[in-house]
Protein backbone atom coordinates (compact mmCIF):
# COMPACT_ATOMS: atom_id res chain seq x y z
CA UNK A 1 0.00 0.00 0.00
CA UNK A 2 1.64 3.16 -0.89
CA UNK A 3 0.65 6.74 0.71
CA UNK A 4 0.99 9.55 -1.05
CA UNK A 5 -0.89 12.27 0.58
CA UNK A 6 1.34 14.44 3.45
CA UNK A 7 0.92 12.44 6.39
CA UNK A 8 2.16 14.31 10.46
CA UNK A 9 1.68 12.99 13.79
CA UNK A 10 3.15 15.40 16.38
CA UNK A 11 4.79 13.87 19.92
CA UNK A 12 5.21 16.21 23.52
CA UNK A 13 8.38 15.04 25.14
CA UNK A 14 10.87 16.26 28.00
CA UNK A 15 14.25 16.92 26.88
CA UNK A 16 17.10 18.72 28.88
CA UNK A 17 19.41 19.63 25.97
CA UNK A 18 22.62 17.84 25.06
CA UNK A 19 26.21 18.80 25.03
CA UNK A 20 28.72 17.48 22.63
CA UNK A 21 29.09 14.36 24.90
CA UNK A 22 25.49 13.52 24.49
CA UNK A 23 24.98 14.53 28.28
CA UNK A 24 21.94 16.16 29.14
CA UNK A 25 22.66 20.32 30.22
CA UNK A 26 19.54 21.53 31.53
CA UNK A 27 18.81 21.56 34.68
CA UNK A 28 15.02 21.01 34.37
CA UNK A 29 13.85 19.54 31.43
CA UNK A 30 11.35 21.55 29.05
CA UNK A 31 8.35 20.37 26.85
CA UNK A 32 9.43 19.79 23.53
CA UNK A 33 6.96 19.20 20.62
CA UNK A 34 8.26 16.82 17.91
CA UNK A 35 6.65 16.57 14.56
CA UNK A 36 7.45 13.69 12.15
CA UNK A 37 6.00 13.65 8.67
CA UNK A 38 6.16 12.52 5.27
CA UNK A 39 5.19 14.57 2.58
CA UNK A 40 2.89 14.38 -0.62
CA UNK A 41 4.55 11.65 -2.94
CA UNK A 42 7.83 11.47 -1.30
CA UNK A 43 9.99 8.40 0.72
CA UNK A 44 11.05 10.65 3.48
CA UNK A 45 10.16 10.85 7.04
CA UNK A 46 11.22 14.02 8.60
CA UNK A 47 10.61 15.63 12.45
CA UNK A 48 10.44 19.34 13.01
CA UNK A 49 11.36 19.80 16.35
CA UNK A 50 9.69 23.01 18.28
CA UNK A 51 12.81 23.91 20.54
CA UNK A 52 13.21 27.35 22.27
CA UNK A 53 16.94 25.74 21.86
CA UNK A 54 16.97 24.56 17.89
CA UNK A 55 18.85 26.35 15.98
CA UNK A 56 20.23 26.37 12.22
CA UNK A 57 18.68 26.58 9.26
CA UNK A 58 16.55 23.39 9.18
CA UNK A 59 16.73 23.42 13.34
CA UNK A 60 18.77 20.57 13.59
CA UNK A 61 21.01 21.53 16.43
CA UNK A 62 20.87 22.15 20.20
CA UNK A 63 22.35 25.45 21.79
CA UNK A 64 21.28 24.19 25.23
CA UNK A 65 25.10 23.83 26.11
CA UNK A 66 26.51 26.81 24.32
CA UNK A 67 24.47 29.16 23.06
CA UNK A 68 27.20 30.99 21.23
CA UNK A 69 27.55 28.18 18.78
CA UNK A 70 25.70 27.94 15.50
CA UNK A 71 27.40 26.81 12.57
CA UNK A 72 27.73 23.48 10.89
CA UNK A 73 30.25 20.84 12.17
CA UNK A 74 30.60 23.16 15.24
CA UNK A 75 27.18 22.54 17.04
CA UNK A 76 25.48 19.65 19.21
CA UNK A 77 23.45 17.68 16.70
CA UNK A 78 19.78 17.59 18.15
CA UNK A 79 18.75 13.95 19.22
CA UNK A 80 15.12 13.94 17.47
CA UNK A 81 16.09 15.91 14.58
CA UNK A 82 15.80 13.28 11.76
CA UNK A 83 15.55 12.65 8.26
CA UNK A 84 14.84 8.81 7.08
CA UNK A 85 15.41 9.30 3.09
CA UNK A 86 14.10 5.42 2.25
CA UNK A 87 12.29 4.14 5.29
CA UNK A 88 9.13 4.09 3.59
CA UNK A 89 11.06 2.29 0.40
CA UNK A 90 9.65 -1.74 0.00
CA UNK A 91 12.71 -4.06 -0.65
CA UNK A 92 12.15 -5.86 -3.63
Amino acid sequence: MTINNYVEQAFPVQCKGRDNKGNEVLEEAIEVTITVYKGSGSNTLSSSVNCPYNTGGHGQRCNASNPEINKVRKGVVCPYAFDLPYALEKKK
